[in-house]
């Protein structure tokens, strides 16, 4: 019988540490998803921005600066500037 009691605590430790290991995963992975999620977006915006100035094959100041802007906001170097 005190096996089986053993066996029982045994059990529900590792099912609780399990329990906490999936909790803080699941944490950790959302947060890095989110990340991913806006780096994405700022892509998405930059490879826009690009084609909008490369269409009339010249690129003004104000294309140039929000180009630079966008990059540096997708590297982590500054922050973009809205148009």
């Amino acid at each position: 019988m005190d096996y089986l009691a053993e066996l029982s605590m045994e059990s529900s430790s590792i099912t609780i540490l399990i329990g906490a290991f999936l909790a803080i995963a699941s944490v950790v992975f959302g947060v890095k998803y989110k990340q991913g999620k806006g780096k994405a977006t700022e892509l998405t915006d930059l490879l826009s921005t690009i084609i909008k100035a490369a269409e009339d094959d010249e690129v003004t100041e104000e294309e140039f600066q929000r180009i630079v802007a966008s990059v540096k906001a997708l590297l982590g170097k500054g922050e973009a500037q809205s148009s």
